[in-house]
């Protein structure tokens, strides 16, 4: 019975993580076409949130990989 609430509770927890990624990823898409229109300062602030919710999707990932692996 411990096990199955253990195993219940991991799988609510890497559902929810993956889920995050996928919304993680709708974002970063979203904000890749709004940066064709944009210059200088602007366009460096886009890339930078960019690449944090990038490499916040690595940490994530990373982290599956340690909770399923």
């Amino acid at each position: 019975m411990i096990l199955k609430r253990l195993q219940s509770r991991k799988t609510k927890h890497v559902t929810a993580v993956r889920d995050h990624v996928v919304q993680l990823h709708q974002k970063l898409s979203k904000k890749s076409l709004e940066i064709s229109d944009l210059k200088g300062k602007e366009l460096n602030s886009k890339v930078k949130e960019m690449q944090a919710i990038g490499n916040r999707m690595k940490q994530y990932r990373k982290h599956l990989n340690m909770i399923l692996f």
